[in-house]
């Protein structure tokens, strides 16, 4: 009997491990199915994502540059008239202001002074003549100096004529600026009892009375006048160009008196200014500062 009984428990044990075995494949099918069904929708839902992705169009967004304000500047033609009136000229001017410019004024070189002529009228070695101070009335001690320079001009006196006629402000200053360079001549020269007659090969002639500081200026030899003059011993009346400014300029015979000496030749240096002309003596070496006014001043 015991042993049928172990035979039927034994024979239960091995039909209950035979029916528990296709309950665990069973378990195992359904967890690899729904492990399966995840996978796949894992998938299913990546290759949706990437379809999406790969049909979604690109946007590309594009940076925009806004340019600086600018300012409109508006351009005139302005239409200048060949012949503007004075309101036009002083708009001009006021829009083309004149560019300051430097002026060089450069240094004279300074001519010895010859100031003093002693004895009687002589002819030096280069053929000019001495003018002695008692033939022009001791003019030169009676003009003043004064140690003031004159005008700045852009061009300067020539050296020839030194410095000593610049050194009175008021005869700078009434003579001007320089509007020519110096100019030689080969010239003619009289002596007279109170002064001087010059003559340039141009035809001008100057008639100098230092005493009284006064010139007569002529571009050319006047008519000559008629007349018999009663000329004193020891002088002489003047002729050509001479006799004639002499006889035909009012206050000339009056002034300057009868001739000392003969005509005689000289070099002559003459430089125009704005009101006036120097002229040097180039056998005296005296310079007069010569106004357009009438008024004379030297000799220096």
């Amino acid at each position: 009997m015991k042993s049928d009984k172990q035979f039927q428990v034994t024979s239960y044990k091995l039909q209950v491990a035979d029916d528990e075995q296709p309950r665990e494949e069973n378990c195992l099918s359904i967890m690899g199915r729904r492990v399966k069904s995840v996978l796949l929708s894992l998938i299913q839902g990546a290759v949706v994502v990437l379809l999406i992705g790969a049909c979604t169009p690109t946007t590309t967004t594009e940076a925009t540059f806004t340019p600086p304000a600018v300012q409109a500047k508006i351009l005139v033609t302005v239409a200048l008239s060949p012949t503007p009136n004075a309101e036009q000229q002083q708009a001009l001017a006021a829009a083309n202001p004149p560019t300051a410019t430097s002026i060089v004024v450069p240094t004279a070189t300074a001519t010895p002074y010859i100031g003093v002529f002693l004895g009687e009228v002589e002819t030096v070695a280069d053929g000019g003549a001495v003018i002695a101070p008692a033939l022009l009335g001791a003019a030169t001690s009676s003009v003043s100096v004064t140690l003031v320079s004159g005008p700045v001009c852009p061009a300067q006196a020539d050296a020839m004529f030194g410095t000593r006629w610049s050194e009175n402000v008021d005869v700078s200053t009434a003579l001007g600026c320089p509007i020519e360079s110096g100019a030689s001549h080969t010239g003619t020269l009289q002596l007279f009892e109170r002064g001087v007659m010059y003559f340039i090969p141009t035809g001008e002639i100057w008639a100098i009375a230092p005493a009284i500081s006064r010139v007569w200026y002529a571009p050319n030899a006047p008519p000559v006048q008629p007349g018999d003059i009663v000329v004193p011993e020891g002088m002489m009346a003047p002729s050509l160009g001479f006799g004639a400014v002499w006889r035909g300029l009012p206050g000339v015979q009056d002034s300057l008196g009868f001739a000392r000496t003969a005509e005689e030749g000289s070099k002559l240096v003459t430089q125009k200014f704005q009101n006036g002309i120097l002229l040097s003596d180039g056998g005296s070496g005296q310079v007069f500062v010569l106004l357009a006014d009438g008024r004379a001043f030297g000799p220096y």
